[in-house]
């Protein structure tokens, strides 16, 4: 009895022809539209250029003479010195 181990469909003249994979499905356009910007453009316009609110509570912040804290400003400032070191060895 002899067994065939040889599963590979054969080409014409006997040589193996190799699978190949299925290409990736190809984007439809790689093109982007802009045509359909006027709602965009008005959301833009009607934007403020600057929150009246948060310049507020910039201001507050700024005229507080405790702003910020000193342990937030000593954390600050050990970051800042161990870059120093790490960058500069």
């Amino acid at each position: 009895m002899e067994i065939n181990t040889n599963l590979s469909t054969n080409g014409v003249n006997g040589a193996a022809i190799p699978r190949r994979s299925t290409p990736a499905t190809k984007m439809v356009s790689d093109q982007v539209s802009l045509t359909n910007t006027s709602a965009l453009k008005q959301a833009l316009n009607s934007t403020p250029d600057s929150r009246s609110e948060k310049v507020e509570q910039a201001r507050a912040l700024i005229a507080d003479p405790n702003y910020p804290a000193s342990d937030t400003l000593s954390a600050v400032a050990r970051q800042l010195a161990s870059a120093l070191i790490v960058n500069n060895p």
